[in-house]
This record gives C-alpha cells, structure tokens and sequence, in this order.
C-alpha cells in the first residue's frame, strides 16, 4: 500500500525546519577574516544556538583561505587547531546575506557590493556590536531570534562607524590577547544569539 504524505503535514514538517541565519564575513584582513571565520563557526556550533547558520568568508586572495593555521606563530594553540573549514563566499551567498561582519573592519569594496544587491543588509564589526548585543537582550520580545538579532544589528549600525573597530585598533595580530578577545567575542555572539529566542 502506497504512503501518502496529507498535505497539511508537508506544511508542519516544512514550518518546524530551523530558519538560517547567512553570515558574510567581511574583513578588512584576510587573515583575521579568515580566522575569525573559523572561530564564529566553532562558537555557532553549540545546540543552544537555535537557527540554522551558514559562514562564508569574503577575501581578497583566495589563496588565503587555504592558509594552515599552525603556520601563524603568534596563534595561540587553542585558537590555530581549531578544525572548522570556512569556505569563501560565491556571489549568490553573498547577495543572501543576512549580516555582514568584520572583526579588525568591514571591507569597503564588500560592503559596496552587498548595498547595491541587499540594501537593508545590517553591517558590523562583531568586537563593538556584541556587548550592544548583550545589553538589547533585556528588552528584546518575540521569539523570531533572527529578525531580533537583525532589528538590533540594525540600531546599531546606524547609530556607530561600521568599517573600523576602535576594539581591535588597540591590539596587533602578534598579539596573542588580540585573537583570544576575538574568540571570546565569537563565544560571547553565540551566546546571545541563543537568549534572543525570547
């Protein structure tokens, strides 16, 4: 005997599939966008984080995204074994971009492009957003966590300078403290993102 999937349930079944949260990672250094991709991804990665989410990276070398980064000695070791593979973004991936983030600055030229394709795009530097962030999930309401996250990524670019990080001006990439405050920056987003379904 034949099973038959009623209609009505295709739409339960279709209704209950997580929303997906694109990420276009935009740095102004391909090292720290690469880098800063791997550690989003790895901190996304929890079951807490209830949607979907999708990282590519935007670079300026291709070659940069087969860097390994054990070869980077100012790395420290938890952060150059971390295993997450980033891919760089296709032109598709970037015009479905949901947000747009930097770590050390956000690309121009990227941002140029994403604007004349998604001109709502939110656009930030994820070191000054993330305590933003954190201080909105107090007064956040509805349990849509992607359009909260986007309605406060939103506030906060139109209210702060979007292409520099005045967080990562005051550290250099041999500096080990830079890249472990981008980790906790990654930890700490992943952590939000999880409390915005609320």
């Amino acid at each position: 005997m034949a099973y038959v999937v009623h209609p009505f349930a295709m739409m339960l079944r279709m209704r209950k599939q997580k929303e997906v949260l694109h990420i276009l990672v935009a740095d102004t250094d391909d090292v720290v966008g690469l880098v800063g991709s791997r550690l989003l991804l790895a901190a996304l990665d929890n079951k807490n984080v209830n949607v979907a989410v999708k990282v590519q990276v935007a670079v300026q070398s291709p070659s940069a995204v087969n860097l390994p980064l054990p070869s980077l000695p100012q790395l420290p070791n938890s952060v150059a074994l971390i295993r997450q593979q980033v891919k760089v973004a296709s032109p598709r991936f970037s015009r479905r971009a949901s947000l747009v983030l930097g770590f050390s600055g956000v690309n121009e030229q990227v941002v140029s492009n994403v604007r004349s394709a998604r001109s709502a795009v939110p656009i930030v530097n994820l070191c000054s957003f993330v305590p933003a962030l954190e201080t909105d999930l107090g007064q956040i309401n509805g349990n849509k966590t992607i359009k909260n996250l986007l309605d406060s990524a939103h506030r906060f670019s139109a209210n702060n300078d979007v292409l520099d990080c005045q967080v990562c001006e005051r550290h250099r990439e041999d500096d080990e403290s830079y890249w472990l405050n981008i980790a906790d920056v990654c930890a700490r987003f992943a952590i939000a993102v999880s409390k915005l379904n609320g």
